[in-house]
């Protein structure tokens, strides 16, 4: 796995950490779960919530704060939020020692091993995160990564779409095997953040400062020319694989804060197949005229261009769609059934197909709007995540 030239930072953690990192608990700010007979109103005596108890008003970056006292630990979910003005940085080494201020200044504690908190809290889920800074508008970039990052075995790739644009990319899907990357810019959220009835009676700065911490025109000023790319991972033996060298055991957020693993780029490269990127990125480049003349230079591209078309225009350019139905057609054994490899040629032909099918709806539905140097804004993302 590449090695970051930054330092690894996380929008959100979920860990669970020791409770005797923490001195001097108010547990009068808990709440514990309680069982009230629903005929007399009594309550239940043998059950005061023993096995949890949580925090009543979490507050800005503190989204859950459990205490389970007999496994003696606080099952927490932290975010980025809880930096307040960092909010951009994320948490990692630099922020760290603001998150145990925070929590010292909300008075749920009076003191924090840090070492201990360091090094003692296993991590559950981390939401891996950077800001990449773009030229130009982000949706340019949200259609080239739509438009040219064919999938791998791996890769599954779903689009958010206001109107005739693309407002955010999302790349795989959270199971075992997978753990998905979502790409997206922060003014959107936040914008979709404020339409909510939570903040019917607030102006977008208010609500900006409200739900981030930081200042609207800070805020605003930061995140407008930036694509955030969050990497969510769930699942354990994905935590250790992506940050650390460990086979076995728990990942702590230790191992998280002082990786230099790109898990970022890992995973990109795991989603999409970069020999099928290049194939659409070229067949993209050519001009009118030279795809027309592709497609009936040979016998091979000829027939492929009368075979496809139909599959092409009847699935609106879902490349996986229209190899799985090819391959259930044309490439099914006889004999035993079984589904064989479709051969490169028409894998390539359909990628140049589709891509093409594509782009020419975008320009249909977004006309002048519509990027006219999407490659180059493909390269650009790739190029940067690579030197994370």
């Amino acid at each position: 796995m590449l090695q970051l030239k930054t330092e690894n930072q996380f929008d959100t953690l979920r860990i669970k950490i020791p409770s005797s990192t923490f001195s001097k608990i108010d547990f009068s700010k808990f709440q514990r779960r309680i069982k009230v007979n629903v005929e007399t109103g009594e309550i239940n005596d043998n059950d005061l919530g023993a096995d949890s108890m949580w925090l009543e008003e979490t507050g800005r970056g503190l989204n859950t704060f459990t205490y389970v006292p007999h496994l003696e630990i606080f099952d927490t979910q932290i975010s980025a939020k809880i930096l307040g003005e960092d909010y951009y940085q994320g948490i990692k080494g630099e922020t760290i020692n603001k998150v145990f201020q925070s929590l010292e200044e909300r008075g749920i504690v009076e003191g924090i091993d840090a070492t201990q908190f360091i090094e003692k809290s296993q991590v559950l889920r981390a939401d891996n995160t950077f800001n990449i800074q773009l030229e130009g508008d982000p949706t340019d970039y949200y259609e080239a990564i739509e438009l040219i990052a064919s999938k791998s075995k791996l890769g599954k790739i779903d689009t958010f779409v206001e109107g005739t644009s693309c407002t955010g990319i999302v790349l795989g899907k959270n199971t075992k095997k997978l753990q998905k990357i979502t790409i997206y810019n922060k003014i959107e959220e936040a914008k979709a953040i404020f339409r909510s009835p939570a903040y019917s009676a607030y102006n977008l700065p208010q609500m900006v400062e409200k739900e981030y911490g930081m200042k609207y025109p800070t805020f605003n000023s930061y995140f407008s020319n930036k694509m955030r790319v969050e990497l969510r991972v769930s699942d354990f033996d994905k935590l250790r694989r992506f940050y650390t060298e460990k086979r076995k055991g728990e990942v702590v957020l230790e191992d998280l804060l002082l990786s230099k693993k790109n898990a970022i780029l890992y995973q990109y490269q795991q989603m999409v197949s970069e020999k099928d990127s290049k194939t659409a990125m070229d067949f993209l480049n050519m001009s009118l005229e030279e795809k027309e003349w592709y497609k009936l230079k040979t016998f091979s591209s000829a027939a492929n261009w009368a075979l496809l078309k139909e599959f092409v225009f009847h699935f609106n350019g879902d490349e996986q769609k229209v190899l799985d139905k090819i391959r259930k057609l044309y490439y099914k054994d006889e004999t035993t059934g079984e589904l064989k490899k479709i051969s490169p040629s028409v894998r390539e032909d359909v990628i140049r197909f589709c891509t093409d099918y594509k782009s020419i709806k975008k320009k249909q539905q977004k006309g002048e709007l519509f990027s006219k140097n999407i490659t180059e804004k493909y390269k650009s993302f790739e190029k940067q995540i690579k030197e994370l």
